[in-house]
Parts: C-alpha cells; structure tokens; sequence
C-alpha cells in the first residue's frame, strides 16, 4: 500500500475512533472520498463492510469471481432530490442483500437498442452500481463501466453487461446506473437559479461522479485499487467518459480513460440551447414550474415528451470540451485509448431503403456544406450500393474521424478499429455500433433477439480484447500491438489476430474532418 493511500487510511480510522468529520475543503475529489475509506473488513469473502453499511454479494457464474448487486450509492432522486445534484444515501445497518440485478432508471422504451437488448424494468430507486471481484482480490485495477444508450435508454443492470467473465482478466470491474432523459438532463433558469453555484442540466453526469466516487471510498474493500482506476464507456458511455476527461470535478477519481464509440470528445451542448430544448420540454409536459414537474410521475415524464439527453456546458461541472484542452495542450496525460467500429451506422440504418442518386444527395446534406465534394470521397464502385456508401460516411462523419482528430492533439492515446466480422454477422450489420461489447464481456445472451454461439474464433477475439482492455487499465498501455497514435499515426485493428496498420478508412479523414459539418 502506497504511502498517500496508507495516511488516507489512517485518517479515516481516526475519523471513526474519535467520531469527528474532516471539514477541510483543501483536497481533490478523490482524497474527499477517500478519507470516508473502509478500514475494517470482515472474513467473510461474500460480506463486504462499506461507508453505508455491510452488503452481502454472491459467488458469479464464472469460478473465482464474486460479484455484489445493486449497492445503493445515493438517495433516490424524487420529490425535492429530483433535478438535484446526487444527495447522500441513508446508511443501513444490517447487511444488504446484494445478489440480484437491480431496475433501470426510468426511460423511454423506444431507442435502437432496446428491441433487442434485456433492460430490467424502471425504479426511481436506481442509483446503484455493481462490483465483480476475484477470490483473494488485493489491490487489483479497477475498471468502471459507463453504460450507452443515447443517455436516454440503457442500464448498468442489462445482463449484456456482466463483468464477472472481464474481471477474471485479474481486474475488479464496476458498473454504474445513472439518471437518463429529462431527470437526468433537463436545463431551466429556474433549476439553474435553485442552485448554489448555477450548475445546470448534467444530474446525470453527477451521478457518475458520485459512483466514481463511491469507488474511491470503497473499492479497497472489494479488493481494487482506487488509484488505479480506468473508466470506460461506450456510445452515451464514451462520450460520458469525455467529459469526465474535462470536468474538473472529475479529476483525480481515475487515472486512465477508455473510450468506445464516443466519437472525438468535441461535443457538449451550449447552456442557452439546452435551455431553450429545457422550455420546449416543460410547455410540453404542461408546467410552468419546476414544483409542477417534480408532481408528475415518472411515467408522465417519458411519455408525454420526447427528450434528448445531452452533456451541457453549464460553465460549473463542464465549461471545454477534452477536445479542446487537447488542442491546446491543456489535457493531462491520462493514458486515454479510443477507437470505433468499422460499420457503425448499418445499427442507426437498420431498415432503411436503398436510396437513389438524388436522395443520397439530400442525405449527405446533413453531413457537409458541400455534398458534391463529400460524395467524391466515396466511390460508387467501392461499395455494393448508395445505401453502403452512406453507412460509410455517417460511420466516418459521426465516429472515425472524429476519433483521429481527438488522437492528433491528445498526448499519450492510443486508437483502435474494431474490425472483426463474426462467421453469424447478426442481421447483416457487420461491425455494427456495439459489436465489441459482446467480445469485452462475452455474454452474448444479453442479446434477446437471437441466439449467438460463441465460436472458437469469438472466444479468441473476447480473449484478444479483454487482454488489451485489462493491460490499459493495469499499466496504462494495451500492449505491444498499441502505439500511441501521435508517435507515428497508427492504429490497431481488432481482429484475429490483432493488427496495427498505418491506415484505415482508404485515408480519406483528414478530408472528411474538413468537409463535414461536424460528429459526435
């Protein structure tokens, strides 16, 4: 145990001796959760003491991994805690019984997603997370998981998610629920005024940093280290984790950042349209007031209107984008790996007609200024059909490029490409949005709508990526197939076997980048 983690330890023991509460405000984020660290564990492997009280997990499908279910981390957020910053949870006494998966936060039921993937039903009592931890587990790396949905749809309990297969990788993993839609990022002047500093919108992203500091607080007790923490997310996940990359109350709770599918960390929705999105919402639903609002149930809320999650740039919990502190060498040096999937958008596309020559036109439209240009880059005699042709440029407008550019500016990134084409290609999708969390947690029967087997070759692939991803969040490199990409412009492909190439996507993003109108 490091010095800086055995005075932290110290100071909560006699914290606890003497009944007293530090009132000192000099520290990070992660030395305030730390000093509330557990000290005192009991024998019991399957009893765990935290600062809420005892939780009682259970032994995982997998040999040697245990995992604890659905542990409080925040008071449920109703009545006068909605659209409040997390509020402390009420501690328990007797130990909580922490073996079964807990419910959703309350969410539309429509999404891409959710035809297919197992969400547990909706609680407004959902502010919880998971741990899955080996047998014997001491000071092991921590990875925490952010999981996607368009911040909107989705939830840390989906079986899809298990991380009891990754943490036998030797890491302990957790997962996270957090607020989704309009409870998670609504924007009003009225919510803006209620609070102390004017933070508004990100009760979501708050929620996020209050796991991420229940870890730094507990996750010792679980057998991981909380100074060696990697968040990693995917879609609404990744791009969660970007802006962790640049909240300055972030900083401090994790040392490295995986981000999936997110795009180029370059976007956060300006304060005065989340506003004007936040008016829309309110005359819709037919209140007039915040008070009105925290009257209607759940259920009213998601149904009466449509609401677009998104991060704000509220001035508070998020001012810059990790883009742009990269760009101008003011992002740290968290190790940071970030990549894509090569067929991205047929998810997004799923359905859609064939389009003519003049309907790809119109398409394209809303991906540059200059469409002709755009068109030019994609061949039609690369691709099978107009259909293909678009998939690509949205996949490289809203995903891939995006993900280069961040790379170029930020110090020590590496970059993927999840390349890999199962011998099943589910729904003809390729290396669809998603792909690879099937391989990073290799449970494809969170998957409802088929049934996939896992072939030789798939559990070679889940060995491949788990290997990288638990490697990155134990030394900060994912391995001798990784370079950071802005030692010499590589990127490494996900397949079998892994592959690094000095190129990808015919080498057109640095023209796409400046013709496009902009991506995730």
């Amino acid at each position: 145990m490091g010095r800086h983690r055995w005075f932290l330890t110290l100071l909560a023991a006699l914290a606890l001796v003497v009944g007293a509460c530090s009132n000192d405000q000099s520290g990070d984020a992660a030395d305030d959760a730390a000093d509330d660290a557990t000290t005192t564990q009991p024998s019991d492997p399957l009893l765990v003491a935290t600062t809420l009280g005892p939780v009682q997990g259970g032994e995982s499908a997998v040999d040697g991994i245990r995992h604890f279910l659905n542990i409080p981390f925040a008071e449920p957020p109703t009545g006068e805690n909605a659209w409040r910053p997390p509020q402390p949870r009420e501690p328990w006494a007797n130990a909580l019984d922490a073996t079964e998966p807990g419910p959703s936060c309350p969410q539309t039921e429509g999404g891409v997603t959710t035809s297919f993937l197992e969400t547990p039903e909706s609680d407004p009592d959902c502010l919880s997370l998971n741990v899955w931890t080996p047998d014997g587990a001491e000071d092991l790396p921590t990875m925490v998981w952010i999981h996607g949905g368009g911040l909107t749809t989705g939830s840390a309990h989906e079986p899809y998610y298990i991380g009891d297969d990754l943490a036998s990788e030797g890491v302990v993993v957790v997962s996270m629920n957090y607020r989704l839609g309009p409870q998670g990022f609504l924007a009003t002047d009225e919510l803006a005024e209620e609070s102390d500093d004017g933070a508004v919108g990100n009760y979501g992203f708050l929620d996020q940093q209050a796991a991420l500091e229940w870890v730094q607080a507990n996750i010792a007790g679980f057998g991981g280290d909380p100074e060696e923490v990697t968040i990693f997310g995917e879609s609404a996940g990744g791009f969660s984790v970007c802006g962790h990359l640049a909240a300055p109350g972030s900083q401090g709770l994790f040392q490295q950042a995986i981000v999936q599918s997110g795009g180029g960390c370059a976007r956060l929705q300006p304060v005065e349209s989340a506003v004007e999105d936040g008016a829309a919402f309110m005359e819709a639903v037919g209140c007039e007031d915040i008070a009105c609002l925290r009257e209607l149930s759940d259920e009213d809320l998601i149904a009466v209107a449509d609401f677009n999650g998104a991060l704000v740039s509220d001035g508070v919990v998020l001012s810059e984008t990790a883009y742009e502190l990269a760009e101008r060498g003011d992002l740290d040096d968290t190790p940071i790996l970030i990549g894509s999937n090569a067929d991205e958008s047929t998810l997004f596309t799923l359905g859609e007609d064939e389009p003519t020559d003049e309907e790809l036109v119109e398409l394209v439209s809303d991906l540059t200024d200059d469409p002709e240009a755009f068109i030019e880059l994609y061949p039609a005699e690369s691709f099978d059909s107009n259909l293909d042709r678009y998939r690509a440029m949205e996949t490289d407008v809203r995903f891939t490029c995006p993900t280069l550019d961040f790379a170029s500016v930020a110090p020590q990134t590496y970059v993927y490409h999840y390349v890999y084409l199962s011998e099943q290609n589910p729904f003809d999708l390729g290396a669809t949005h998603g792909a690879e969390i099937s391989s990073l947690f290799e449970h494809p029967e969170g998957i409802t709508a088929i049934e996939i087997e896992r072939t030789d070759e798939g559990a070679r692939l889940s060995d491949l990526i788990q290997g990288a991803w638990a490697a990155f969040a134990t030394k900060g490199d994912p391995g001798e197939e990784f370079e950071p990409y802005a030692d010499d412009r590589t990127v490494t492909l996900i397949n079998v076997p892994l592959e690094r190439v000095d190129e990808i996507r015919d080498g057109r993003c640095e023209q796409v980048t400046q013709l496009s109108t902009g991506g995730l």
